[in-house]
């Protein structure tokens, strides 16, 4: 029989570190290790709470020679550099978008991952829902026609305020520029962008607009509109502060 992939969580900053870390106690292929955060007193307490081994330095984890993977759920901002140091030490990677928040930054840490010859992938779940594989082969059999319009939209009320959470829903740091890169079209937006691309393909030009509603320091709701050479248009929306 197989061995588990040992894993490792590398920081709980983002919502989905949680998830990630069930999925990995659960399925039968992997195995969750240990886990690194940069606080580690949060880091800590998700360890114990799992009974299993915190590291404060990350070199450290990386240099466990037992770990296969790692789980990347840190600030997006810490991505590049904490990516690039799995790949070095020949980790296998699972990280949570976006990548990275520039396009120089992206390709950085792709060629790390090529050079250390690991895998990786991105956490792009829409692209395998039923709804969007059922989309698709509806689009393959022809039954939609030339496609001249693309519209995804995906929005929740996280940033909005309410009795009990006056700040809205989601953690806090998510709302930081400087940990987040930015907010609605980064965090939500990404997954109806990557869906208009995947039905029109790769545009011609792309023109965004952001509001800010909640006074925060990124972007609650975002609009985006893609043009194509064909004349077709892709239109992405996404919103933090949405009822």
């Amino acid at each position: 029989m197989q061995k588990p992939i040992r894993t490792a969580v590398l920081s709980f900053w983002h919502v989905h570190a949680k998830d990630y870390a069930l999925q990995a106690q659960q399925h039968p292929g992997t195995e969750l290790a240990a886990i690194w955060d940069e606080q580690p007193e949060r880091g800590r307490a998700e360890a114990e709470a799992r009974g299993i081994r915190f590291y404060e330095q990350l070199d450290e984890l990386l240099a466990d020679a037992s770990i296969d993977a790692v789980i990347v759920t840190a600030p997006t901002v810490d991505h590049p550099e904490i990516i690039k140091a799995a790949a070095a030490a020949g980790e296998h990677i699972f990280t949570e978008k976006v990548i990275a928040l520039t396009h120089a930054e992206c390709d950085d840490i792709l060629e790390s991952v090529r050079q250390a010859d690991v895998a990786m992938t991105v956490s792009l779940p829409r692209l395998n829902t039923p709804f969007t594989q059922a989309a698709q082969q509806l689009a393959r059999d022809g039954l939609l026609g030339e496609l001249t319009l693309v519209r995804a939209r995906l929005s929740h009320s996280g940033a909005l305020p309410t009795e009990l959470e006056p700040l809205g829903y989601l953690p806090e740091a998510f709302f930081k520029q400087a940990q987040s890169g930015g907010g609605a079209l980064t965090d939500l937006g990404c997954h109806p962008m990557y869906l208009v691309r995947l039905f029109l393909g790769m545009p011609s030009s792309v023109s965004a607009s952001f509001g800010y509603v909640t006074g925060k320091e990124v972007e609650d709701n975002a609009a985006v509109t893609l043009r194509y050479a064909s004349g077709a248009l892709g239109l992405v929306e996404a919103g933090g502060a949405v009822y």
